[in-house]
Parts: C-alpha cells; sequence; structure tokens
C-alpha cells in the first residue's frame, strides 16, 4: 500500500522537509494556518511533487481544539483506505497538534514528529528548537494501541449487553495486540470470564468439564486473588464487579451439582434472571418464551417440594415426571382422583412416572390448597398474557412481542415466583450478572 504523510505546519519548512525527505510518501497532506501557508509553499519547492500529490487544509482558528480536530479527522479519514498514514505532529500551535494525534488516536495511524539527537541538538540550553544539522525523526506508537484501549473498551461494552461471543473476540484481540504483561493478564482473565458467562446464558452448568461453580472459583477467582496486579486493577476501575463475581460463586455453589429436589428453586431464580436480560436487550419474544417456561417451573417446584417428583428422572435425565406411587401415598384423594382422571394423551415414560402439562400442574397443586396455585387458576388477566406468548413468532403465531407485554409478564411471573419461593429476589439478585463500570 501507498504511503502518506499528514503533516502540522508551523513556524518553520526545515522539520517538513526533514520529514518528507527521510519518509518519501507518495502522498502528502498539509495542515495548516493562514499564517503558516507560506512554510507549506517553502517546503514544495524542494522537491518534485505535483499539484495531485499533495493537499493542504487551513485552519481558521489554530488555536481550537475542536477544529484542529474536525478537519484532521476529516484528513485522515480520506486518506486511511487507500494510504499507510503517518502522522507528523512536529509543527503548528498545541491545539492544533492535540487535535491531529486525537483524530489519529485508534486510526491504525503511525506516529512521529522531528526532535533532535541531543540535547545539544537545541538551542536555548537544550530546551528550545531543533537546531539544523541535529533532526532526528523519533517514531511514537499509538497509546490506544498500545493498551489496546479500543478493544478492551468494546469487550467490555459488549459483555454488559451480553453479546459474549464479541466480547470474547475483542478481549482476545487486546490479549494478542499487548506488550504490557500486567495489560495482557488482564485480558487473559476477561476471556475466561466471558467463556464462563457465556455458557451461563446459555443454561449449561459445565464449562471445560467443571462445573460453573468450580471453573468460577478455582479459574477466575483464585486467579484475581493470586494476583496483585489483577485486584489492583478490578478494584480500582470495577469495584463492585468483583465482589459481583463473588456473590455469583456462591449462587453456583447451591445451584450445579447433581439435581436434586431442594436445587430446582435456583434454576427457577436463574430462569427469571436469564429472561429479564432478554428483555434489556430488546428480545421480548425470547424473555416471553423464557418466562413461560418459569410459569411452568414455578408449579414444577411446588410438586417437587411436595415429593411429588420422580427423583431418578430428575436426576439422570433432569426432566420432572409426576412419581404416581408417592401420588398414591399423599393420602389426598381428591389429588388421587383427579391424578386417575388425566386422560391417556398426557405424556407417559413408563407406569409409575407420568408428565402433566402447566394448567394441570396447577390443578393438582390446588388440591393441596396452594395459595398460588389458587391465584394462578383464578387469574384471568395473567391466562391473557400467556396467551399473547402462544400467539407469538416463536410459539405458534406469526406475531411479535412488545416491550410492555414482556415486562408486564415478567412482573406477575414473578408475583407466582415468590409464592413457591419467598426469597427468590435474594437469589435472583446474587445471580445477577456483574457489569463493568461505564
Amino acid at each position: 500500500m501507498q504511503k502518506a504523510l499528514v503533516l502540522s505546519v508551523g513556524g518553520s519548512s526545515e522539520p517538513l522537509i526533514y520529514s518528507i525527505k527521510t519518509y518519501k510518501p507518495d502522498f502528502i497532506y498539509f495542515l495548516h494556518s493562514k499564517d503558516t501557508r507560506e512554510h507549506v509553499d517553502i517546503t514544495l519547492e524542494e522537491f518534485d511533487y505535483d499539484s495531485s500529490q499533495y493537499l493542504l487544509k487551513e485552519l481558521k482558528n489554530p488555536q481550537s481544539l475542536e477544529e484542529s480536530f474536525s478537519k484532521s479527522r476529516e484528513i485522515i479519514s480520506s486518506l486511511k483506505k487507500d494510504y499507510d498514514v503517518n502522522v507528523d505532529f512536529t509543527g503548528g500551535t498545541k491545539p492544533m497538534v492535540a487535535g491531529l494525534v486525537l483524530a489519529a488516536i485508534g486510526e491504525e495511524c503511525k506516529y512521529s514528529y522531528v526532535g533532535s539527537k541531543g540535547r545539544e541538538g537545541r538551542d536555548k540550553d537544550g530546551v528550545g528548537v531543533v537546531v539544523s544539522g541535529f533532526e532526528e525523526i523519533i517514531s511514537q506508537k499509538d497509546p490506544y494501541d498500545l493498551y489496546a484501549v479500543v478493544e478492551f473498551n468494546r469487550g467490555m461494552d459488549f459483555f454488559n449487553k451480553y453479546q459474549f461471543t464479541a466480547a470474547k473476540s475483542n478481549f482476545s484481540v487486546a490479549s494478542e495486540k499487548l506488550e504490557d504483561e500486567n495489560l495482557k493478564e488482564l485480558a487473559n482473565l476477561y476471556v475466561d470470564l466471558v467463556e464462563l458467562y457465556d455458557v451461563w446464558d446459555k443454561f449449561n452448568v459445565k464449562i471445560n468439564k467443571k462445573t460453573l461453580n468450580n471453573y468460577l472459583d478455582n479459574k477466575i477467582l483464585k486467579g484475581v486473588n493470586s494476583s496483585e496486579n489483577l485486584k489492583n486493577i478490578i478494584n480500582a476501575e470495577h469495584s463492585d464487579f468483583l465482589k459481583q463475581i463473588e456473590n455469583n460463586f456462591e449462587f453456583l455453589k447451591l445451584k450445579c451439582g447433581t439435581v436434586k429436589v431442594e436445587k430446582v428453586k435456583y434454576y427457577l431464580s436463574d430462569l427469571l434472571n436469564n429472561a429479564s436480560r432478554r428483555i434489556e436487550e430488546g428480545k421480548y419474544d425470547d424473555a416471553v418464551a423464557r418466562l413461560y417456561r418459569a410459569t411452568e417451573l414455578i408449579a414444577q417446584t411446588g410438586l417437587a417440594d411436595k415429593g411429588f417428583i420422580k427423583l431418578d428422572s430428575l436426576r439422570s435425565q433432569q426432566i420432572f415426571l409426576i412419581d404416581l406411587k408417592a401420588i398414591e401415598k399423599c393420602g389426598n384423594e381428591s389429588a388421587i382422583n383427579y391424578v386417575k382422571s388425566l386422560n391417556e394423551y398426557l405424556y407417559r415414560k413408563k407406569e409409575d412416572v407420568m408428565g402433566i402439562p402447566l394448567r394441570k400442574s396447577f390443578t393438582l397443586l390446588d388440591k393441596f390448597n396452594c395459595d398460588y396455585a389458587i391465584d394462578y387458576l383464578n387469574d384471568s388477566d395473567f391466562s391473557k398474557k400467556l396467551s399473547n406468548r402462544n400467539n407469538s413468532i416463536l410459539a405458534h403465531g406469526l406475531n411479535p412481542i412488545n416491550k410492555e407485554d414482556a415486562e408486564n409478564l415478567f412482573e406477575s411471573v414473578l408475583k407466582y415466583s415468590i409464592g413457591v419461593f419467598p426469597e427468590i429476589e435474594k437469589y435472583m439478585e446474587m445471580a445477577k450478572f456483574p457489569k463493568f463500570k461505564e
């Protein structure tokens, strides 16, 4: 690719000439003021560039940082597609130089300025301007590249928005780009974090053949706590982040491992949080699909608490089947007769178990005078909200779900979840994904 050189023009042509002779660019763009225009002409007289090989852009107010940035940005935008761009910020006012440097940050430009080879190369006892014959090109690295600022910012933004694939990509690029070992360690930690929360968000309890809580403890928390560098950076920049990871660990200890009856309520907490994240993303149909499943899980949690879920099926297959023998032994004739009355079309794995759908699950709980089941069966407004899900594009119809419907359904499902699990909001808070400070 051809080379372009952007030069900020000050009160002398010498550094411009020296920079051009050094880089031998194919194209030159001069950023100048009315007062420094003459130095552009003096510079061009030294070379054989024709009018198609250079352009000029004049600043009306060389003391304006805003104008300097705006016009520098125009210059760089016009060049970066066709040229490797080198920005030489030797000349000009401080606002001009600052504006040019700011405009070039993150644009994959190279930086340089014409300095001196030593103190003897400047007048005024080594602190003045560069003396002719002592010039030296001093290259600089883009600080945004050096510290992977763009990649870190984008990665954190994607993580906060639950776009985990994109976040992992940005943090991985940061790790590859960084030379600073402390920042590379941080980028690698974030890659591990993103991997964990991506798996968790997809309802998987395992990662790299370990459960989420073990991975979070052994890979993340121990990694942070054993590194003063990581602790210092995270505590300084994202003070609540590590605390929420610790809360997540405590929650996952309760949820992960062999599926047991007492763990089912934690799946309900997690499912509601997942639905909340989908609402936050604007994925209302996805959210409502999860909320419908959460409504079913409310009834299944209640049935599990009463001992009516077949434990073998729950542990080995992670599915909810009614234990018919447990029903027969419950001593509640109304419940026993109701289960016997259920039609043959109901899902049966074998003779001692039965799968029943959502409303019939609540009806069975109603036989035991469960307040939340009674409320659910008499709640025509909630039934209407669920019917919106049935008519949605992700169920049986073609209708999209809007934000208001999703949020209203979430509040209703949360209300019934509290009925079966009074402390659910506490555990939902524990299970919330951490967020980077914006």
